[in-house]
C-alpha cells in the first residue's frame, strides 16, 4: 500500500505534498515551522482510514449499521487545529494498492469526505500511536495525577499515557543499554511502581519520577516502540474495535466474517515528537539505534515510523546507518535502507527533500547554517 498526503493552508502549512510516505519519515525544522502540524495531520488521517477499514469490514460481514461516526470538529479540536483551519484549507490522504485501487479521505470547503467502501482484499487493521513531547509528564502523572478525578492534560498526553500504561502491562523490565540503565515495573497494592536501575542492580535503584529529564523523556519512547513492535495483541484490539460493537448491538446472528483477522493486513504506525529532548548528542544517536532496532530489525509486527526533530545530530547519524546498509555491516547492531527513508526540512510552510538521490545521502549542509553563522561572526570579531 502506498500512502500520500497533500495539505494546503492549515496553520503554519502553506502547501505540502508527500506523494509516497516512506516506512521511515523524518521532519526537521525550526519551532513553529509546521513539523508537528504535518505529523499530526498524517496521524489523524491514518486514524480516519483505520475507521474506514473497520466500517468496511463490518459492511462486508453483513453488518449494515456501522459505528464510529466521522465528527470532524472533534477530531480537529483534539489535534489543536481549531484555529488552524481556514475557509480554503484542503487536506487529501490517499491509500493506493498494487491493483490500482485507491481510497481517499479529503477535507475541503470545511467538509470531510471519507473513503468509499474498501474492497475486502485491501482491508487493513492498523494501530496508530502518537508519542508526544508531553511524555515527560508521565512519571508525575503516574505517581499523582492518574488518581485525580476529572484532571485533563490534553488529548495527546492522554493518548501517550494510555499507550505507556498498556505497554507496562506487558513489558515489566526493559534494558536501556544506550544509557547503561534499565527500566522496571513492579505491581504493588497501591498500583504500579516504576523504577530506574543500573545494569548491575546492586549499584542503585531510584523511582522513575526522580530520574533525569533525559531518562524521563526517553523511557516512554523505548517502552512504547518495544511494546507495539513486538507485543501488541491485534486480536484484542480488533475485538474492542469491532466485535464488541456487533455483540453490544445484538447483531451477532447477522455477522458473517468476510475474513479472519489472520487474513487481514496489519500494521503499526508510530509517530514521535522530538525524540532528542534532554539528551546529549551521543545519546540521541544511540536512542535512534534503539528505535530502529525495535521497529525495523527485531520487530514482530510491521512498523512504520514518522518523527519530527530539531536535531542535526540525528540526521547526520542516519547517513552513517545508510552507509552501513550499503556496506552490509552494522553500527551498534543496526543499519537502514536509503530507499525506505524520507527526510524533509520544513520551512516557511513548505518542505524541502534533503535526500541526494544519486549519492544515497541526506544533505545536511542546510542544517549547518547556524553554526557557520556563529563562526563567521566570531571571525569578524
Amino acid at each position: 500500500m502506498k500512502e500520500s498526503i497533500h495539505i494546503k493552508n492549515l496553520g503554519p502549512i502553506k502547501k505540502i505534498s508527500i506523494d509516497d510516505i516512506k516506512p521511515f519519515t523524518v521532519l526537521i525544522g525550526e519551532s513553529g515551522s509546521g513539523k508537528s502540524t504535518l505529523m499530526k495531520t498524517v496521524a489523524l488521517f491514518r486514524y480516519l482510514y483505520k475507521i474506514c477499514n473497520i466500517r468496511s469490514y463490518l459492511k462486508h460481514s453483513n453488518i449494515s449499521k456501522v459505528p464510529f461516526p466521522f465528527t470532524t470538529e472533534e477530531y480537529f479540536r483534539n489535534c489543536g487545529f481549531n484555529q488552524f483551519v481556514k475557509n480554503d484549507t484542503e487536506i487529501s490522504y490517499k491509500a493506493k494498492f498494487e491493483n490500482n485501487e485507491e481510497y481517499e479521505i479529503s477535507y475541503k470547503n470545511k467538509k470531510l469526505s471519507v473513503a468509499k467502501k474498501i474492497d475486502k482484499d485491501n482491508l487493513h487493521f492498523n494501530k496508530i500511536s502518537f508519542i508526544s513531547e508531553t511524555r515527560n509528564l508521565i512519571p508525575l502523572w503516574a505517581d499523582k495525577g492518574a488518581s485525580t478525578k476529572g484532571a485533563y492534560l490534553g488529548f495527546y498526553f492522554h493518548e501517550v499515557y494510555d499507550d505507556f500504561n498498556l505497554a507496562t502491562e506487558e513489558v515489566k523490565e526493559m534494558p536501556l543499554d544506550f544509557l547503561n540503565l534499565k527500566f522496571k515495573v513492579k505491581n504493588t497494592n497501591s498500583g504500579k511502581k516504576y523504577s530506574i536501575l543500573s545494569i548491575d542492580e546492586d549499584d542503585f535503584e531510584i523511582d522513575y519520577k526522580n530520574s533525569s529529564s533525559g531518562i524521563q523523556n526517553t523511557v516512554p519512547i523505548s517502552l512504547i516502540t518495544e511494546y507495539f513492535s513486538k507485543h501488541f495483541d491485534f486480536e484484542k484490539a480488533f475485538d474492542r474495535s469491532a466485535l464488541q460493537y456487533v455483540s453490544r448491538t445484538g447483531k451477532l446472528k447477522d455477522f458473517t466474517p468476510v475474513h479472519n483477522l489472520d487474513d487481514i493486513n496489519k500494521k503499526i504506525y508510530i509517530h514521535i515528537e522530538e525524540p532528542e529532548l534532554s539528551l546529549f548528542p551521543d545519546a540521541q544517536c544511540q536512542l535512534m539505534n534503539d528505535i530502529i532496532d525495535k521497529c525495523f530489525i527485531k520487530n514482530k509486527h510491521e512498523v512504520e515510523l514518522f518523527l519530527s526533530t530539531h536535531s542535526p545530530y540525528i540526521i547526520n547519524h542516519l547517513n552513517l546507518l545508510i552507509k552501513a546498509y550499503d556496506k552490509n555491516t552494522l553500527i551498534d547492531g543496526v543499519k537502514f535502507n536509503y530507499d525506505d527513508l524520507a527526510v524533509y526540512q520544513v520551512e516557511e510552510g513548505k518542505i524541502v527533500d534533503l535526500k541526494i538521490q544519486n549519492e544515497r545521502l541526506i544533505n545536511t549542509n542546510p542544517l549547518s547554517d547556524i553554526i557557520n553563522s556563529i563562526y563567521d561572526q566570531y571571525a569578524l570579531l
